[in-house]
């Protein structure tokens, strides 16, 4: 009997500490990558915060100690996030580095959820990785002028799915399509 109860007790404590591992399921990818939950994600975007800004911005909020809220603030004051990151006391490469890594997690965790192809997934860390040397903090990001650090022309999805298409002005920024036309 005593050996029963240990095994149930055993099995209980295994459930309940494997939940969290299951409940984060429903979480978004990015979500996951930034680590700001959905609601924020979603009271962000209310704010008029595109998707494309909460990555350079996670990073520079974690790097640098700074509250979400104010590395925002900076951004909307008309900086870059390349400036509000050196500024704030983070290498050039590290920033460019943590960047490029964060995109490439996005990208890969997009292709295991089949909303894109590997080969689409490859194309786009390619062209990421080509545009983040000319990251200099002289555009203001949002894949403008071939700015490298931006994200280009959007970064949502709608009913109809959505491909990585061209950003603004020629740059080969990151950002979600509605249609595929580029």
């Amino acid at each position: 009997m005593k050996k029963m109860l240990l095994i149930g007790t055993l099995i209980l404590a295994l459930v309940v500490t494997a939940l969290p591992v299951f409940a984060d399921s429903s979480q978004s990818i990015l979500s996951k990558i930034t680590g700001i939950s959905d609601e924020k994600i979603a009271e962000y975007r209310t704010q008029g915060i595109g998707y494309g800004q909460l990555i350079p911005a996670s990073i520079i909020a974690k790097k640098a100690d700074m509250d979400l809220d104010d590395v925002f603030k900076l951004r909307s004051a008309g900086k870059s996030y390349y400036t509000i990151a050196t500024e704030n006391g983070i290498k050039e490469d590290d920033y460019k580095n943590d960047l490029l890594d964060k995109r490439n997690d996005y990208v890969d965790e997009q292709v295991k959820a089949g909303v894109i192809t590997a080969e689409q997934g490859k194309l786009i860390k390619e062209r990421m990785a080509a545009n983040i040397e000319s990251c200099n903090g002289l555009t203001p990001g949002a894949g403008r002028l071939n700015g490298g650090c931006g994200m280009g022309g959007g970064f949502g999805r709608s009913g109809n799915g959505g491909g990585f298409g061209r950003g603004r002005l020629g740059s080969q920024g990151f950002g979600f399509r509605t249609t595929t036309t580029q």
